[in-house]
């Protein structure tokens, strides 16, 4: 009794809850006083949650509703079978999922921008092979895996020596022309036959170095980014950061002509398994990027699996040599660093972003398992970019229930969602809304915090941010009143 009425003193000293005072077992309260203790507990954590203090028009509390009525329905549709709780990986999810009529209402969704995808890995891929293996001078790499990996797609103007064959005699020779695409596509994406794969992320990498080659030819680069550009905008997203370097300008602008108010912006970023000299070389090149162009580069990134590559600290000397000569050139170079992509109990990568003032944080599952540095998440305004089906595609999280971010929404850190390589993937931008918004017990309230955050924590100027809040309160208010008629 003594050491539970010390702990009692202790939490109330040290976070201010004495209203919420544990219930002792000398206390002895009525059901009615105890449900009143309780629900103020309740509240009292639920105040500290991330979107809490946004208030609801009527309008809104009606679609909410509306929102809530159909998640109870697609608890029942689903029965026993929570997609969440399964792999994306599995046909049968993404059949569940597709079918919903929950997916619809999040294709619907202004979800305001995407500030965490990889560059072409959010196109289709489908139309890769249905228009880049048709031509005859597509090529495959039918040897053993090397420097060269075995699938591996490129262009060449004349036949190559080596075990290169044309695609387009191969599909002439198979028995059945459709199921030699099909194996085509799952060569260049990640699916159901990958789950037994010994090591994901091999795989996940080689299906990167099979089709990138495809996009070394300016018109399939071009018209692959213009058919990605159109999804995107299909999917009610108004802006979107992509990791990599600025692409033909024309395509964004054809882009803008469906969508005047959409606009993107890139990221470069460098391998974390590459050395010193070459981090160094493409934060130079990132440097003159956004110094020629400001608006449309708008900061760094180091990517790949963080397990087995370079910690960020092996380039923090680079790093801090090129901020120092973006200050002395008048410019600045936000940093946006993957951090905390890890299944191990710790993280180095996420001390680092924090002492490099990262802006915001790629992945950072790890950070649940760093308090103090969950904190200064939280008191800075550091947003963690959140990608949902990403992350249990690669087994960081099995059963999205458990993702960290429930933790952070709950603890009010900035939270943005993302769909990271969705093209090699097989999803949208709506399936991780459809995941988080059933996964993590999300409403109305929640959908709207993370989509006006995903505009805050944005590499846009205050100009280009006010301008695309106003953009999307507009396409807000259409989607709140669509809800409300939708019953």
């Amino acid at each position: 009794m003594k050491r539970a009425i010390l702990l009692t003193a202790c939490c109330a000293a040290a976070s201010g809850c004495a209203s919420s005072r544990s219930v002792e077992p000398g206390d002895d309260p009525d059901l009615a006083s105890y449900r009143a203790a309780r629900e103020r507990l309740v509240r009292k954590e639920r105040a500290r949650r991330l979107g809490a203090a946004l208030v609801l028009s009527p309008e809104e509390e009606a679609a909410s509703q509306r929102l809530a009525e159909l998640r109870r329905a697609e608890e029942e549709r689903v029965g026993a079978y929570f997609p969440p709780a399964r792999s994306f990986l599995l046909e049968e999810t993404k059949r569940l999922i597709d079918e919903s009529p929950l997916l619809e209402v999040m294709r619907r969704l202004p979800k305001g921008g995407i500030l965490h995808v990889h560059g072409s890995a959010g196109g289709d891929f489908r139309w890769l092979v249905s228009h880049a293996t048709y031509r005859p001078d597509c090529y495959v790499f039918l040897g053993e895996s090397g420097p060269v990996v075995r699938g591996t797609l490129r262009f060449f103007p004349r036949p190559p020596e080596g075990d290169w064959h044309p695609v387009v005699t191969l599909r002439n020779a198979a028995p059945d022309p459709r199921v030699f695409d099909e194996d085509l596509y799952q060569s260049i994406t990640l699916g159901e036959e990958d789950r037994g794969a010994r090591d994901i992320w091999e795989e996940f990498g080689n299906c990167f170095r099979r089709a990138w080659g495809l996009l070394d030819d300016e018109g399939i680069r071009n018209e692959h980014w213009r058919r990605m550009l159109d999804r995107l905008i299909d999917e009610n997203v108004q802006y979107v950061e992509f990791r990599g370097w600025p692409v033909d300008e024309t395509v964004v602008r054809r882009a803008r002509l469906r969508d005047p108010d959409f606009a993107v912006k890139f990221i470069p970023a460098a391998a974390r398994s590459s050395d010193r000299d070459r981090v160094r070389g493409v934060l130079e090149r990132a440097l003159a990027e956004r110094e020629r162009d400001p608006s449309r580069v708008v900061g760094f990134d180091l990517v790949e699996e963080e397990d087995r590559t370079h910690g960020t600290l092996f380039f923090a000397e680079e790093i801090l040599a090129a901020r120092r000569e973006a200050e002395r050139r008048g410019l600045a170079l936000p940093l946006f660093l993957h951090s905390g992509e890890t299944s191990r109990a710790s993280s180095e990568n996420l001390y680092d972003a924090l002492l490099l003032g990262a802006r915001r944080i790629g992945h950072g599952l790890a950070l649940v398992r760093h308090p103090l540095l969950m904190e200064m998440v939280r008191e800075r305004g550091v947003a963690i970019e959140v990608c949902p089906i990403s992350n249990q595609v690669l087994g960081y999280v099995g059963d999205l229930r458990a993702h960290p971010a429930v933790t952070y929404i709950n603890a009010g850190i900035p939270v943005v969602l993302a769909p990271d390589d969705p093209g090699l993937m097989r999803h949208t931008f709506s399936h991780d809304f459809y995941e988080a918004f059933m996964a993590w017990d999300l409403g109305l309230r929640d959908l709207k915090q993370l989509a006006r955050d995903s505009l805050v924590h944005s590499g846009m100027s205050p100009e280009e941010q006010a301008r695309a809040h106003a953009v999307w309160e507009r396409r807000w208010t259409g989607f709140v009143r669509w809800l409300n008629e939708a019953r």
